[in-house]
Order: structure tokens, then C-alpha cells, then sequence
């Protein structure tokens, strides 16, 4: 079932003028990750589509522009699954303030053997450790502007665990994108600890999409039986309903730690404040994992 059958249901987020600011949104050429960019270039934010098929993203900024002329859209390649091609990347952007850096770009249908170019496996690879190094590599950016960094998490964090073994294949892909998953909620919510105890500019944030219909979706939904998965269907929400709590957590004064839908078990619903999940409230886990990203990258935040 295309995303397009998907109607939108929720009333529109009204969000703050961002006029000059500059956002930085991976994966930003379908789903979730589209919706986010088109919803802050309209709010007047510079928007950077961050992607991997830049093709298929100058398609995304030509509808942003033909929708609202003003809008200032471009595309800049990267490859998360590539620690090279991040570096590149954040080369390109250099010391230029980033206000906003949503790390959206996700994987679910890997097969369960498959790595990085850098041998890592590649849900994790590119869910969490190339959102970290690209966070890492767009430091200095970020700190410039005061930034805030979004992670994206997901529904299946709470079936995820964290191990020092982070990166090495799981042989399973359910199991690699819920690690990979409650990795990137925990890293934003050590990110935020260790940026508020050094005083640094940086905040970040967490939030999750629930149930959308995206390319994700379309082969990594809840885990439940398929009679409770038609059930469910009637709350699958549309790309722009699940970018609503991504642009609640990359907007707020005051943001909480972890955003999502506040209905139906966190399936759909409005956007707000909703619990971590448990194993990112385990003790040590924030640690674990950015001293095993940082190893594994090869960069290391200044925090």
C-alpha cells in the first residue's frame, strides 16, 4: 500500500519562523524524512537535503520550491553507510552554522549479513553510527549555531539491547534495526547529559514517528500477528502525521528527552513527550554506546 492512500488526519503543526537558520535533514527524499525537510523549508529555515540518490532529492526540492517559491533548498550528497563519504560531506558544509540536524536516514530491509563499507553491520551502520559520526564530523557546525541535534528512534527500540558487540551482525535484521534504533535514542539522550554538563551550546532530542506508511514500513511494522496488524491498519498515519513529533522535538523551547505519538500505544495520534524506552534507561548504557561509536568511527566529541 503506497504512502500516498495514506490521508493526512492531524491538523497541521504550527512551527515558529525559522529565517535563518540552516537544517541539515538526512534521508530526506521520501517518507518521514521529506515530510520534516518540506515542513521547515516552508517555515523559512535554509534546508539541506542530506542524501544518498541526490536525483531523486532534486525531485524533493523542486516540489519544496514549487510549493513555496521562497523556499531555500539544496541537495548534498553523503553515504551514512560510508564513514569517507560523511567526512566528505561534512567537508563540503564546513564551519557554516548548522541550527538543526535531524538524522533521519534509516534502513530496515537489509539482509542480515550485510555491512558498511566500513564492516559494520549495516542497519546499525547507518541507523546509529553514521548518524553519530555525521554529528561528530558536524560538530563544530552545530556548536556555531547553537544547534540541535534530532535522533530518530523508533517503535522497536523497546525490543532492542545494548552491548559493547556494537556494529557486528546480529543475523538478524529485526534485531540489528531495534538495536540500531534504541542506540540512537540513548546516544541523544547522553548527548544532551554530557552537553548540559559542559556548557556547550549543542542540545539533542529523541523522537520516534509511531506507525507511518513509509518504505521503512513496508517491511518493518510493529511486531504482532497479522490479525492485530489489519486491525491496526486504521492507525497507520501519513508521512506528514509521522514527521510531527520529529518537528516537535527539532522546534520546542524546552524540549523532553523522547517524542512521539500520544495514542493508540504510541501507533498515531498528536505529537508529544512520551517515555524512553526501558533499556535506555538502564544504567551505563549512554557510555557504552558513544565510547563505542567514537572507537568505531574514529571520532570523538569534544564532550
Amino acid at each position: 500500500m503506497p504512502s500516498s492512500q495514506i490521508t493526512d488526519r492531524l491538523p497541521p503543526l504550527r512551527l515558529p519562523d525559522l529565517s535563518g537558520t540552516t537544517a541539515v535533514v538526512t534521508g530526506a527524499s521520501a517518507g518521514i524524512g521529506r515530510a520534516t525537510a518540506t515542513a521547515l523549508a516552508h517555515a523559512g529555515a535554509e534546508v539541506i537535503l542530506a542524501v544518498r540518490n541526490p536525483v531523486k532529492a532534486a525531485a524533493v526540492a523542486d516540489a519544496i520550491v514549487a510549493a513555496m517559491p521562497t523556499a531555500q533548498v539544496r541537495v548534498e550528497e553523503v553515504e551514512l553507510g560510508s564513514l569517507a563519504s560523511i567526512e566528505t560531506f561534512a567537508e563540503r558544509i564546513g564551519t557554516s552554522r548548522v541550527h538543526l540536524l535531524i538524522n533521519n536516514a534509516g534502513l530496515s530491509s537489509a539482509d542480515a549479513n550485510d555491512l558498511t563499507a566500513d564492516g559494520f553491520d549495516l542497519q546499525v551502520g547507518v541507523n546509529f553510527l553514521g548518524a553519530y559520526a555525521l554529528t561528530c564530523r558536524l560538530w563544530p557546525a552545530l556548536v556555531s549555531g547553537s544547534g540541535r541535534v534530532v535522533m530518530l528512534g523508533s517503535m522497536m527500540a523497546t525490543r532492542g539491547r545494548i552491548t559493547p558487540e556494537l556494529g557486528r551482525p546480529t543475523g538478524s535484521t529485526v534485531t540489528s534495526y531495534s538495536d540500531s534504533k534504541l542506540a540512537a535514542v540513548v546516544f541523544a539522550q547522553e548527548l544532551r547529559r554530557r552537553a548540559q554538563a559542559s556548557g556547550s551550546p549543542v542540545s539533542a532530542v529523541a523522537a520516534h514517528p509511531g506507525w507511518a506508511q513509509t518504505d521503512i514500513f513496508a517491511t518493518n511494522g510493529p511486531p504482532a500477528p497479522v490479525t492485530w496488524v489489519a486491525r491496526a491498519m486504521r492507525w497507520i498515519q501519513s508521512p506528514t502525521d509521522g514527521s510531527q513529533p520529529v518537528l516537535l522535538a527539532a522546534t520546542a523551547v524546552d524540549p523532553a528527552p523522547y517524542y512521539g505519538p500520544v495514542r493508540h500505544g504510541g501507533l498515531s495520534g498528536a505529537a508529544g513527550p512520551v517515555k524512553l524506552p526501558a533499556g535506555a534507561e538502564v544504567a551505563g548504557v549512554g557510555p557504552i554506546v558513544v565510547e563505542s561509536a567514537a572507537h568505531l568511527t574514529g571520532c570523538l566529541l569534544p564532550l
